[in-house]
């Protein structure tokens, strides 16, 4: 929806977007679409489809740890969920089943998990308990450091950061759980992951912002009573959705990854 601004022209809301992003479009030639798509800019097409190529998105694609508070329309949360669900399965068998909290239940849900948080004393270990390699510890002390300089406004400590804004889906609007039945082996968590990762590449298509959740799951009794999820479904992910804010700076902040030659074995070549 648009509707006109106090200087006459036309102001912006959370049902405008993808129609402003269509009228962006137009403005343009098409020889010049590869270069704004090559930008990792959400834009449609003339007839409001999303045309955001799949390495654009890919690329595109990060945790955001800042959301403004606008709505998300409920089409769009469905489009992610379309998305999502279009994964591959393992003998299509399509084990993820997907709960979406907003508003008071949110709020509700986020006001318990800290209360957990705190009178459970839990505390963010990327060590596992000792259990992984260090090179991988290393890797998220490395994070911590980086993304420290996109946080001072908060003076918090990095990890009371992470651990409350965890617990908090980052005051995203939309808090989706992804579940899997019990029954399953282990390996189908492939299926999930693949199924989370859909949905956040759709959502940032469509100019939403996204960041997966795991440190949540030290409570999953509360989620589960909170939202009567039932017994036989196991909680594997929790996702923060909402629009990002990109005035923050820590919208700024990009995690970094390494490069192939340290982690791709080539045989043949």
């Amino acid at each position: 929806m648009l509707t006109e601004g106090r200087e006459g022209g036309i102001e912006e809301n959370a049902e405008s977007r993808l129609r402003i992003a269509e009228l962006n479009l137009k403005k343009l030639p098409r020889k010049a679409w590869p270069s704004v798509l090559c930008r990792g800019e959400p834009m449609c097409s003339p007839k409001g489809e999303i045309i955001m190529d799949v390495l654009s998105a890919i690329e595109g694609r990060k945790s955001i740890r800042a959301f403004k508070g606008d709505p998300v329309p409920k089409e769009l949360i469905e489009r992610v969920l379309q998305a999502a669900i279009q994964a591959p399965s393992s003998s299509n068998q399509q084990p993820w089943r997907f709960f979406v909290v907003m508003g008071s239940e949110k709020e509700r849900l986020t006001e318990k998990l800290l209360k957990a948080c705190k009178e459970r004393l839990l505390k963010y270990d990327p060590g596992k308990g000792k259990t992984i390699p260090q090179e991988y510890v290393d890797k998220t002390r490395e994070l911590f450091k980086d993304i420290r300089t996109y946080i001072q406004e908060s003076r918090k400590p990095i990890k009371d950061f992470v651990e409350e804004g965890s617990y908090q889906f980052y005051h995203a609007p939309v808090a989706i759980l992804v579940a899997m039945e019990k029954c399953f082996p282990r390996s189908r968590l492939v299926d999930i992951g693949l199924a989370a990762e859909n949905l956040m590449l759709a959502a940032h298509a469509l100019s939403l912002g996204t960041c997966a959740l795991a440190l949540i799951l030290a409570c999953e009794d509360v989620m589960r009573e909170e939202l009567k999820i039932p017994d036989n479904l196991e909680i594997i992910l929790g996702i923060a959705l909402g629009y990002p804010d990109t005035v923050s700076p820590l919208y700024q902040f990009k995690s970094s990854r390494d490069e192939l030659k340290d982690i791709v074995a080539w045989k043949g070549f």
